[in-house]
């Protein structure tokens, strides 16, 4: 006789994987009520050592956590073009053997971005955050000590 083995339950379908632009978002900061704070990336759980109480970041809607890092990756181009234009030019310089000339122009862009433009981006960066949503998370489990302690 042929024993057949009991039908083993489906387990739950695990979640989609994550964007890889949302796995390399900013990280998020978790303040508990008993005072430590955590920062985690989108997805994490934590569990506060002091309380007990369990955190999950996934409480923040992915379309909102979305639009933080399509903030994040918009004001990060601009430097980045400073840069790899300052490179060109250096590039160039070396090349037509004109590196002084090369230099030259880098340090003149270089301080007309940080004394006239920079300032105007960071504040339209900020600005930027400033209208993004904030969240507010609940823990998911609290540790009950009550429960635990005898009455008095």
């Amino acid at each position: 006789m042929a024993q057949t083995a009991a039908p083993v339950p489906a387990a739950a379908p695990a979640p989609p994987p994550l964007p890889r632009s949302i796995r390399r978002g900013p990280p998020i900061t978790v303040n508990c009520r008993c005072g430590e704070q955590r920062r985690l990336q989108y997805g994490e759980r934590w569990r506060c050592e002091s309380c007990g109480r369990s955190w999950s970041t996934l409480q923040i809607p992915l379309e909102s956590y979305a639009q933080l890092r399509a903030v994040q990756l918009r004001h990060r181009r601009a430097p980045m073009a400073i840069s790899v234009l300052s490179l060109l030019c250096i590039v160039a310089g070396v090349l037509l053997h004109r590196a002084l000339g090369g230099l030259i122009i880098v340090a003149i862009v270089l301080s007309t971005w940080s004394m006239f433009f920079r300032p105007l981006y960071l504040r339209r960066h900020r600005t930027a955050l400033g209208e993004l949503p904030t969240w507010t998370l609940t823990p998911e489990s609290e540790f009950q000590t009550e429960a635990a302690s005898p009455p008095r």
